[in-house]
């Protein structure tokens, strides 16, 4: 039995980040953060400074608009599912996309979370989601 990635990679996670997405928005932790501290003797001391934030399939899921509005009375929902690889005709991947006649966004990856992240970026980069507070 295959088991699912729940969670994004660090690098995934500090991307997301990037794009303006709200640490507050992870629910998992990654490995520990250290600052340098310089002290009084000119020393440099590492001190903790928290851990990094990891975002998991339920975060991705609930930054994702569900809906796309393009216009009046048209919107183009999400879609996910299991396909066929276009590369390889004997294996599965997922897609995550929003399929309309004037919008087309389409995201293929082998674990589900890594396409949903791919479709999270493209929605991010073309401002389909208000990341202002």
């Amino acid at each position: 039995m295959n088991t699912i990635k729940n969670c994004l990679t660090a690098e995934q996670s500090a991307h997301l980040i990037s794009l303006g997405v709200s640490a507050d928005n992870a629910s998992e932790q990654g490995e520990r953060i250290y600052k340098p501290v310089a002290l009084q003797s000119g020393a440099i001391k590492r001190v903790f400074d928290g851990n990094k934030p990891i975002f998991t399939l339920a975060n991705i899921l609930g930054l994702l608009p569900k809906k796309i509005t393009l216009g009046h009375r048209s919107n183009c929902r999400l879609k996910i599912q299991p396909i066929i690889s276009a590369k390889d005709a004997t294996s599965e991947v997922w897609q995550a996309c929003y399929l309309h006649t004037s919008l087309k966004a389409n995201a293929e990856a082998d674990e589900l979370i890594d396409a949903l992240y791919l479709l999270l970026c493209w929605c991010i980069e073309n401002q389909y989601i208000n990341l202002a507070k």
